[in-house]
């Protein structure tokens, strides 16, 4: 207000010393510098009235869900229903600055004069996983003397959300050894409680209910039930998110071991597998074996946000959920570690006869001698590792004749 009573009070000023000039020198120079006076002023003044009122803005985006690597197109229309022109006019959509470095032009100036309507279109090329908010668009208009300036914010919310990118997976040999041929169903044995077939010595992660009381008690050692099994087909993945793991460059490592879990998630429902994922990290989330497709959206949708934040050991998370494992069914760890620890942890899954599918974040170029001889005592265990450096390598490297890690 006192920005405005002072812009008036200098535009009154400058026109009563013009007109004093001309009414005391006379003379054509001195009247035309008060009439050439007289028009700014006015100009500035129904400027300062009618420029930038009753202006609209209409956003429309080209989809709010997007797959990774795609563009997001933005239409931006603003309609002006003011006769007086606008001399310049800058638009602005506030999004998120990790979009503007992708090459967003979400800021631009105008110059519409008596035109009504402007559009303006721009692209954000190669969205990256995650999600986006887009937020209010900013108009900004004034007087050419640059004495003046109004800004309008019109508030708005559009939200995108970027899945990883899914590698068509056509193929994935993934036979449970412990099915015995039991059915079609390729993956996996659960265990039928109402039929113990014996006892075994207990193992880390068996659950209070499993322990045999009664052998325990004469044997004088914890001894564990030993149930029938039958064939299931679940397939739980466990995604490694330990921060550690991963490095100060690890971003495009994880991408990719984010783009495999997610690639054969699907490949897995498709089937009509019975799939689960286990992610740990600042926020723990868990979702259980099912074969629907809301499962898949669920996962998808904690996928596009998920992050490599976890201060918690790949192997610890998989010990935490081991007791909630079927037995029969298969672990799938995607990570780009291998040490003795994981060898350790494979060999506990195998003896509570739990599959595991070993898929290593890394070219197979890459692997370092000490991590070849950890792969090799993984295939003492019979597990199945596969190598996948890069998205584009997922689809050769589960596709092909089933190698054991030892000969890898």
């Amino acid at each position: 207000m006192r920005k405005t009573f002072g812009l008036y009070a200098l535009l009154f000023l400058v026109l009563a010393s013009t007109y004093s000039y001309a009414k005391f020198q006379g003379g054509y120079a001195s009247w035309f510098l008060f009439a050439a006076t007289s028009v700014i002023v006015l100009y500035e003044i129904l400027t300062r009235l009618y420029a930038g009122q009753r202006l609209t803005s209409t956003r429309r985006i080209s989809a709010n869900k997007l797959t990774a690597g795609s563009g997001l197109e933005v239409d931006l229309e603003v309609r002006s229903q003011s006769k007086w022109p606008l001399a310049w006019l800058v638009v602005e959509d506030v999004i998120p600055h990790r979009l503007v470095i992708r090459g967003a032009e979400n800021k631009r100036i105008f110059f519409p004069g008596f035109e009504k309507q402007i559009r303006m279109k721009y692209v954000i090329p190669n969205m990256q996983r995650g999600k986006y908010s887009l937020q209010d668009t900013i108009l900004q208009t004034g007087d050419i003397l640059g004495l003046y300036r109004k800004k309008a914010v019109h508030s708005r919310h559009d939200e995108v959300t970027v899945y990883p990118r899914i590698v068509p997976v056509r193929y994935w040999h993934t036979v449970n050894q412990f099915n015995a041929g039991m059915s079609y169903a390729q993956n996996r044995m659960a265990e039928d409680t109402t039929n113990v077939l014996g006892v075994r010595d207990y193992a880390p992660g068996d659950r209070l209910s499993r322990i045999h009381w009664r052998a325990t008690a004469r044997t004088g050692a914890l001894k564990s039930k030993e149930f029938e099994l039958h064939v299931t087909n679940d397939l739980m993945f466990f995604l490694n998110r330990c921060q550690k793991d991963y490095g100060a460059a690890g971003g495009p490592v994880f991408e990719t071991a984010v783009t495999a879990a997610a690639s054969l998630i699907r490949y897995g429902l498709e089937r009509k597998y019975t799939v689960g994922l286990v992610s740990h990290g600042m926020e723990k989330k868990i979702f259980p074996v099912s074969r629907n497709q809301e499962q898949f959206i669920k996962i998808l949708d904690h996928l596009a946000i998920v992050q490599p934040d976890s201060d918690l050991s790949f192997t610890d998370t998989v010990l935490k959920e081991i007791s909630y494992l079927t037995r029969g069914s298969t672990a799938v760890l995607v990570t780009p570690v291998v040490d003795g620890e994981m060898v350790k942890l494979v060999g506990l899954l195998d003896y509570r006869k739990i599959k595991t599918e070993f898929f290593l974040i890394k070219s197979s170029s890459m692997i370092t001698q000490a991590e070849r001889e950890m792969i090799g005592k993984l295939a003492l265990f019979g597990v199945h590792a596969y190598f996948v450096g890069s998205e584009q390598e997922l689809e050769e490297a589960v596709r092909g004749p089933v190698v054991h890690a030892a000969y890898i």
